[in-house]
């Protein structure tokens, strides 16, 4: 398993059961089949792009302009005779969350309905309603009728996935075309179409914001219900007044490769048609190019990771097996610390000896607890915000390590006093000067918490720093003005003339605004500029 990129977890033979963890870059993997299909390859049971058989259907999915207001993309399938058994059941289920997971960013980017597609009647019709204009039974919902709006506020579904439709003033509905509702997506599918062990034809409508993320999914997902038996259908999917394509579509995708620039990555030096051997045994295909060095590639529906030339080399080590790639170290390629995590290591010892534990935040922070929590104004010429974030919790790119100290004081507020923590680490600061816009520091940031915490233990560990740095003679102390820590007892540490922190007893609405009941000391240094 571990050659073709998966983590073997388990082994239970009195089961004949293995557990399995794969990357996210490989969502193909996330049934059985799928690992199935790759190992064919890897043991040469089966070579390049499996064949899918996609009959093109009388069905229509026609899509109403006005969704592009708030979920523009459907792409849709029929799966017929299909045998949906225990296993069956859990394979499906299993798959349709892991895509929402991988691909659909828990639904925000893609949502999978499954209906029975016989208890509904085509053409069907996509398209966006006013929240209290359209009622129907929703799936888990005690069988009471809801609108839109309601089931946003009652169901339990409608409560944990409102937030991506929040301040929209449409909401998506698919109706068949006697105006039953089969979803209302991407929250809850209708009762009508409940899919049960008698099912035998299933529709499938996948809905999303990215028109790539949504084809995908289909595509994973309509292949593995092929490689379970079903007959796969194509629907014919209608935007009005734009385009028409019939879905899924299960065409390979093209690319251009140089052989040399493959075999220089892996350190080998294979020819064509070894190269194409170790592509076939990957599940892709390739033949020599009409260009001269070059191997065109085909890459299947259902794999999304393919994104740069560099990914065939992983599909190339595969195919040859990784076991087999002597191992050598090339002249110059002998790695060693980068000066700054050196000179952080040696920090991280300095704290330790100095009493305290180091604790590992992420970098991505919450501005609230950023700014807000300690007082401080928002300065957003240096701030990095996500335009998407998964959570809340994690909006905003942390610009002082001190507010996740504050934070993982919290979390352990009713562990034994005094609690001593420190972290070294990044924070990130937009910057015109970089080429990429932005530049991480690494900063040490210390905290001390119990009832007699005050300046002068937190002045005595950074005297206790500068000595190890052998900087004590270098470093003052000079009065200043910060809002997250007590007027007067605070200072801005200085090493030879020039700024690199802050220190002193934190501020008592800022303590509030933690829960803390307790004083707390700290410190926080730009690490970059004592080296």
């Amino acid at each position: 398993m571990q050659w073709i990129g998966l983590d073997l977890e388990d082994i239970n033979e009195e089961e004949q059961k293995v557990k399995v963890e794969y990357n996210p870059n490989r969502p193909d993997f996330s049934s059985p089949e799928g690992i199935a299909r790759t190992l064919k390859g890897y043991y040469e049971i089966e070579l390049g792009i499996p064949s899918f058989d996609i009959t093109p259907s009388d069905i229509v999915m026609n899509v109403d302009p006005s969704v592009k207001k708030v979920r523009p993309y459907i792409v849709c399938g029929i799966v017929r005779n299909i045998d949906l058994g225990e296993d069956e059941v859990a394979t499906l289920m299993t798959i349709q969350e892991h895509l929402h997971w991988a691909v659909g960013r828990d639904r925000k980017k893609v949502a999978i309905g499954v209906h029975d597609l016989d208890k509904v009647k085509a053409p069907y019709r996509y398209t966006a309603v006013e929240p209290g204009s359209v009622s129907f039974t929703p799936l888990h919902g005690d069988g009471y009728s809801m609108n839109l709006e309601e089931i946003l506020l009652l169901h339990d579904k409608g409560i944990e996935y409102a937030p991506i439709l929040e301040g929209k003033e449409v909401y998506p509905v698919i109706f068949d075309s006697n105006n039953e509702v089969l979803s209302f997506p991407p929250i809850i599918n209708g009762v009508l179409t409940t899919v049960t062990e008698e099912t035998k034809n299933l529709f499938l409508d996948l809905t999303g914001t990215d028109f790539n993320a949504v084809n995908l999914a289909l595509n994973i997902l309509s292949t593995t219900l092929s490689d379970m038996g079903a007959k796969i259908e194509s629907v014919k999917v209608n935007y009005e007044g734009e385009k028409e394509i019939n879905t899924p579509n299960l065409d390979s995708k093209k690319w251009e490769v140089e052989i040399d620039y493959i075999n220089d990555y892996i350190g080998l030096n294979l020819s064509a048609a070894e190269m194409i051997k170790c592509f076939k045994k990957s599940r892709l295909e390739a033949k020599r190019s009409k260009k001269k060095g070059y191997l065109d590639i085909y890459v299947p529906a259902f794999r999304g990771d393919i994104m740069h030339p560099v990914d065939f080399t992983e599909e190339v080590a595969i195919g040859y097996g990784y076991f087999n790639i002597p191992k050598t170290i090339r002249e110059g390629c002998v790695g060693e610390y980068h000066p700054i995590q050196s000179f952080s290591n040696k920090i991280r010892l300095i704290m330790i000896g100095a009493g305290y534990l180091e604790v590992l935040n992420f970098i991505l922070s919450n501005s609230e607890k950023q700014f807000d929590y300690m007082k401080k104004k928002m300065d957003e010429s240096k701030l990095i915000q996500i335009a998407n974030p998964v959570s809340k919790e994690y909006d905003t790119m942390r610009t002082s390590i001190l507010p996740k100290l504050m934070e993982t004081i919290r979390f352990n507020i009713s562990e034994e006093k005094p609690i001593r923590i420190f972290e070294v680490g990044d924070i990130i600061l937009l910057s015109k000067e970089e080429e990429t816009g932005a530049k991480r520091e690494i900063h040490l940031s210390a905290t001390s918490y119990h009832e007699d915490a005050d300046f002068t233990e937190i002045r005595s560990t950074l005297d206790f720093i500068m000595t190890a740095l052998g900087l004590y003679d270098k470093y003052e102390i000079k009065p200043g003005k910060n809002p997250s820590y007590i007027s007067g007892r605070y200072g801005d540490i200085y090493v030879n003339g020039e700024k690199i922190g802050e220190i002193g007893e934190i501020h008592p609405e800022v303590l509030l605004n933690f829960k803390l009941e307790f004083p707390v000391a700290g410190l926080e240094l730009n690490l970059q500029k004592l080296l």
